[in-house]
């Protein structure tokens, strides 16, 4: 296998990076340089990125944040855009092991009797972060005039307990899925609407076998089977979206209808989810060799633009030294 020297930089934690390197480790040898990497895979939580001005840059986001080429060399994101050979469509989702399951699973195969057995709660609401777009919060205050909602995590929380937790690793998720298996419906909101921008909410819905309340990305259905979820952006107001829930759950051949559909439109994982999409463009940037890759303008305008942000983030001069230390320890 061919090495790459890479760092990962502003990631939250250690999630992404993971499944980053799982996919890379199909095809390269992998090595780990925080000293002099080739590449540099980042995010939005923080600049730590600015200290590697050599390194080719790979955006990588899980957040509702489009991808600055000013600053980086190619990136990956929600955005249904293109970009020269810069760019490649990848929801953080893909790379985990829930999308997996449901794209190897393909749709819900739970039985009548089963679905009466196991969904004892009609629906969850499991989250943390009380800054999102009030609709989540609406959403789920109009559903609890009908039924109790179970609110599972810290935000509105009326349980008592709490299932997942902050960051969702794979344990934290492996709890809020059995949780949602008990439910029929799961508010599947995210922070904030964007075209594109579909997270694991939605992928957790699905791999628990319920019906997603959904409301984020008004063209979902481009990549999920319409069909198999309740998509907000298709209704006119909240007490709408609320009587078709309604109407759903109160008919137990509609729910069991609609809990059947498969996962994706007409049965079939769309192209731009699978695995060897993601992986190709990763080929296309190494193949090319370090110096060959680099895109991002590097001098006058894009010079002073990078130096500016610099200023603006003020990375600290401990940790420039301590790289530097790093770099001329390796030679």
């Amino acid at each position: 296998m061919k090495p790459i020297k890479i760092v990962f930089s502003d990631f939250p934690g250690p999630r992404n990076p993971d499944a980053i390197l799982s996919l890379l480790r199909q095809s390269y040898e992998v090595v780990l340089d925080d000293a002099r990497p080739d590449y540099v895979i980042f995010s939005v939580f923080g600049y730590g990125f600015l200290e590697f001005p050599e390194a080719v840059r790979i955006f990588f986001t899980g957040e509702n944040v489009h991808p600055d080429f000013n600053l980086c060399d190619y990136a990956f994101g929600f955005d249904w855009m293109q970009f020269e050979d810069r760019y490649c469509r990848c929801p953080n989702y893909q790379l985990y092991d829930e999308f997996r399951e449901i794209r190897e699973r393909r749709c819900t195969t739970l039985s009548h009797a089963e679905v009466r057995a196991k969904k004892s709660r009609f629906c969850n609401f499991i989250y943390s972060n009380a800054d999102a777009h009030p609709f989540r919060a609406e959403l789920f205050h109009r559903l609890c005039q009908y039924k109790k909602v179970d609110s599972a995590g810290s935000f509105l929380n009326n349980t008592g307990f709490t299932r997942g937790g902050p960051g969702l690793g794979r344990a934290a998720t492996l709890d809020k899925l059995a949780f949602q298996r008990d439910c029929k419906f799961s508010i599947a909101v995210e922070n904030s609407s964007t075209v594109g921008y579909t997270t694991e909410k939605l992928i957790h819905a699905l791999a628990a076998d319920t019906i997603p309340i959904y409301w984020g990305n008004p063209t979902v259905g481009r990549e999920f089977n319409a069909k198999r979820i309740i998509n907000c952006h298709d209704f006119g107001s909240l007490d709408e979206v609320a009587k078709r829930v309604e109407a759903i759950e109160q008919d137990d051949d509609l729910f069991m209808t609609i809990l059947s559909e498969p996962f994706f439109p007409k049965d079939i994982v769309p192209e731009s989810l699978r695995d060897e999409t993601v992986l190709a463009q990763f080929r296309h940037i190494f193949s090319q060799g370090k110096e060959c890759s680099v895109r991002r303008n590097r001098y006058v305008w894009g010079k002073l633009y990078e130096e500016r942000r610099r200023r603006e983030t003020q990375p600290t001069f401990t940790n420039w030294l301590k790289r530097k230390i790093a770099a001329l320890a390796s030679t």
